[in-house]
């Protein structure tokens, strides 16, 4: 099968994504009605306490359902529950989210699941360009109950194109020769494994090595690590072809007129709620509200309200490309942020600090310890300048996040905070998660 010659004659990859609003609010609203009777004959006696009476043609029609959060999950679901699957038992693969230590927080898919994610795969990598002549390098992370590889390796095998599935695992020598013998021009993996494997290539040899796009997923790029792979490598686009969580569904798709952080919504796929943290209200565009997502697709576990973690923000322009599908533009994990004396320091300022720096990358890990009673904030870069260079850049940096932040110095110099510890490290020298290949951003160490 192969999905583009399979494809109606339209200008993007589906008809949803050109449908007018009136069409579109009537669709979405009949899905919800019908998804919430789903979710109180499945797993009534989980939502039948948790769902009163719904009326579908307000504008926030699950405001007064209580948030799914992931802790609910682990209650709910096997090998502890079986409460949110009801009698179901078998004939589902049994996936993996979250930490790996403690009780796994697991999260079910029947094999029509699976195949339903093919469509919100193929109509993001189709808005960014992904053509049948295209030959893509799959880094995205496999075993360990990891799902991403799978359906994504799943999709590019019935998409048209050229597909090579190394996983995360793969040495990076090897992923250079052979992306080398066949002119790999796309690369596709979580942001990290990525980043690690191409900022190898240059000291095995450019030569024959021409990498034209970069699909991320998993964790957000920053601009430095964007102007790196632009510089190095020279490659001309880079972008999420899908944003959404292995516990919920997909929830949004870039195209090539979406500037970084912003994404059309997969409103089709997933009721996607952006609510007022302390009210609960929905949030009007430019307003900054915390996601919550109800996934269609997902009929065996129903899932209602769930506590994505990301903060985001309905915008109100549309996109260039035509297509209708609402945009939001994500501002960052609500757990990004470090509160360091009285100031709360988020990973994006950290980034924009490190930015305007030459010779830091954008892989920065940042940590809060609390010693003696006082708070002690460390920031780790890595960096390929020599390590000669180190204890300058950390200086720089340091200097560059207290004039930017008047609060935190204050902070510092009233011996309230310990001054700021930095740590310049090589290349790959920040621990990864060993399952994945991601970055632990924030680490809060009295948490």
């Amino acid at each position: 099968m192969n999905l583009l010659k399979k494809r109606e004659n339209v200008a993007f990859y589906d008809k949803w994504e050109q449908e007018p609003q009136e069409t579109r609010e009537k669709v979405i609203r009949s899905r919800l009605e019908d998804y919430i009777g789903l979710a109180l004959s499945t797993a009534g006696s989980f939502y039948q306490p948790r769902i009163g009476k719904i009326n579908f043609s307000d504008n926030q029609p699950l405001k007064n359902v209580p948030i799914m959060k992931s802790q609910d999950l682990r209650e709910l679901l096997p090998p502890k529950n079986n409460i949110l699957n009801g009698k179901r038992t078998t004939d589902f693969t049994v996936f993996q989210s979250g930490g790996t230590t403690g009780a796994p927080k697991t999260t079910l898919f029947s094999n029509e699941e699976l195949d339903n994610l093919t469509l919100p795969n193929a109509r993001g990598f189709f808005a960014l360009g992904l053509t049948e002549n295209d030959k893509v390098a799959n880094l995205f992370a496999a075993g360990g109950l990891y799902m991403t590889f799978i359906h994504i390796n799943r999709m590019l095998q019935e998409y048209g194109c050229m597909n090579f599935p190394f996983s995360n695992h793969t040495p990076a020598d090897f992923v250079h020769a052979v992306a080398r013998l066949f002119e790999i021009n796309c690369f596709a993996g979580i942001t990290s494994v990525v980043l690690d494997c191409l900022r190898k290539f240059p000291e095995l040899g450019l030569d024959g090595i021409k990498i034209e796009k970069v699909f991320f997923g998993g964790e957000h790029i920053y601009e430095a690590d964007r102007e790196e792979l632009q510089k190095k490598l020279g490659v001309k686009l880079i972008a999420a072809p899908g944003y959404g969580t292995v516990d919920t569904w997909y929830i949004g798709y870039q195209c090539l007129h979406c500037p970084p952080g912003v994404f059309h919504a997969h409103d089709d796929q997933t009721y996607i709620e952006l609510i007022d943290e302390e009210t609960g209200a929905a949030c009007p565009p430019g307003k900054a509200g915390t996601m919550l997502a109800t996934p269609f697709p997902r009929r065996i576990t129903p899932v209602v309200r769930y506590l994505v973690g990301d903060r985001a923000q309905w915008l109100e322009n549309k996109c260039q490309c035509g297509r209708t599908t609402p945009l939001f533009k994500l501002l960052g994990r609500g757990d990004d942020v470090l509160r360091i004396g009285f100031d709360s320091i988020d990973y994006n300022f950290i980034q924009d600090a490190a930015l305007h720096i030459n010779g830091l990358s954008g892989t920065i890990q940042m940590e809060k310890r609390r010693i003696s009673g006082k708070d002690q904030f460390i920031i780790r870069v890595e960096s390929e300048a020599h390590v000669d260079k180190h204890v300058a850049l950390a200086k720089e940096l340091s200097e560059k996040i207290l004039s930017l932040r008047p609060s935190l110095k204050s902070f510092i110099e009233k011996g309230t905070v310990f001054p700021i510890e930095i740590e310049i490290l090589p290349l790959a020298a920040i621990p990864r998660n060993s399952r994945t290949g991601k970055l632990t951003r924030v680490i809060d160490s009295i948490e």
